[in-house]
């Protein structure tokens, strides 16, 4: 089969040449989930064969490699000096492979991990692209010891404008109280949540809350422990919803099946923890549903983007159970991703005071903040007591920012003898450089400011 690039595809493809003709060694290539990056760079490792280049392209799981493999036989791509295969494989025994002259790592955002390092440093004079959706991780550290330049492709927005990926619906209703859910590390403790999420009422609201909005539809859950997916999946089962739970410990053959029975519509809902997440393509989602909180921006953007690939009359639902839109936003929001800083967090609330992400509190529809009613049930959208208590805040500020320009330009070459007011004469202080303390002085003086 031929491979025609779509036309972003072709932009970062040149982007990535150009980064190289302008001495970067190293760049990070950052496109959303479903843009298409193993295709994309199938094609870049496929050049570099043909300028008798020797290629490796790495990925971490073994899901992953079967799935770029199957990239390389649909377009007809000879595995002549192209070598595929998993990273801990390669960086274990690289003397079993001929040496690389390019490096090509999917999942990025793992590479800080001891052995992609070990990778990185046997080879310091091949040349390196990584591909990522999320260049961020959990502890904070940024990439930039390892990558050299970032080229940020075209938006999940941007993508879903174009027909590229589907169009969305969000909702939240909340199952639990997580208020009191514990670190452990930098994520949430896993059990905790566990505990919190299997009570029979939690059970019974996650399966209402399907039925209402996604029912009949392929649909993947994701759990906060092995022990709570299987007990989802149970639940689902005895709801009269055929679900299974699988898990890395899932023997491939099984695994596989399960897939293939997902695609044919056997299974209506698969249950796991984070197996189906990085990279793992699930086309005949239609339907996601959040049970596992996250501090991990990457992981819930993977997570939500599994129900974004595109199908004829496709809109997805996302069920978030456990709030992950408070802390990370909505699944095509932009991010401002860095090389040399950690992901800033979240605005929840806009310059203005309101809220960035807005709640319906009736249908528990998600959206970006804007309309006065609701988008989906039509509910009128009132402004929460913090949104008011923002709003006061800002306009008190502006009234002061008001009260000091006006001040400013009331004493613009005058002497401090000539101001009227405490503010003209803190406002002539600033403007002299003198202390506000001796502008207080003055003040007294001049009876400006009374004792008690």
């Amino acid at each position: 089969m031929n491979m025609h690039l779509r036309e972003y595809q072709k932009d970062t493809l040149t982007d990535t040449r150009q980064a190289f003709k302008n001495g970067f060694k190293r760049p990070l290539v950052v496109l959303p989930c479903g843009a298409g990056k193993t295709v994309l760079f199938a094609y870049m490792a496929d050049r570099s064969q043909r300028k008798g280049k020797t290629v490796w392209f790495l990925v971490h799981r073994r899901e992953l490699l079967d799935q770029t493999i199957k990239t390389f036989e649909k377009f007809d791509i000879p595995l002549k000096t192209i070598h595929i295969g998993m990273v801990a494989t390669y960086a274990n025994h690289p003397e079993h492979y001929p040496k690389p002259d390019f490096i090509i790592f999917d999942e990025a955002h793992f590479s800080m991990a001891a052995t992609w390092q070990k990778l990185i440093d046997r080879f310091p004079d091949a040349y390196i692209v990584g591909l990522t959706a999320t260049p961020c991780r959990l502890d904070g550290r940024p990439l930039g010891k390892i990558y050299d330049t970032m080229i940020v492709g075209i938006s999940t927005h941007e993508l879903i404008q174009q027909g590229y990926l589907s169009k969305y619906r969000y909702f939240a209703p909340s199952v639990a109280d997580l208020s009191q859910l514990k670190r452990k590390g930098s994520d949430f403790d896993a059990e905790q949540s566990s505990e919190l999420l299997m009570q029979r009422a939690v059970y019974g609201d996650v399966i209402e809350s399907y039925r209402k909005y996604a029912d009949g539809l392929q649909t993947i859950c994701y759990c906060s422990s092995i022990k709570h997916s299987q007990a989802m999946a149970e639940e689902f089962q005895k709801s009269g919803i055929n679900a299974v739970h699988f898990d890395g410990n899932t023997p491939k053959a099984e695994r596989s099946q399960i897939v293939q029975d997902f695609r044919d519509k056997k299974i209506q809902v698969l249950c796991n923890v984070d197996l189906i997440s990085v990279g793992f393509d699930v086309p005949d989602c239609w339907c996601c549903i959040l049970l596992r909180p996250t501090m991990s921006t990457a992981l819930a953007i993977q997570q939500a983007g599994r129900a974004l690939r595109p199908q004829p009359g496709k809109t997805a639902i996302i069920l978030d159970h456990v709030g992950n839109y408070t802390r990370h936003g909505l699944p095509d929001d932009p991010h401002e991703w860095s090389l040399d800083s950690k992901l800033k967090p979240m605005q929840q609330y806009n310059s203005d005071g309101t809220l960035s992400v807005r709640q319906c509190p009736e249908c528990y529809f998600t959206f970006p903040s804007g309309p006065s009613v609701c988008p989906n049930c039509g509910t009128e959208i009132t402004k929460t007591r913090e949104e008011i208590k923002n709003i006061k805040k800002i306009h008190l500020e502006e009234v002061k920012k008001n009260r000091r320009q006006k001040a400013a330009e009331a004493v613009k070459n005058k002497s401090i003898e000539e101001c009227h007011n405490l503010s003209e004469i803190m406002a002539w202080c600033k403007q002299n450089g003198r202390k506000p303390g001796y502008g207080y002085y003055v003040a007294k003086a001049r009876g400006f400011i009374h004792s008690a």
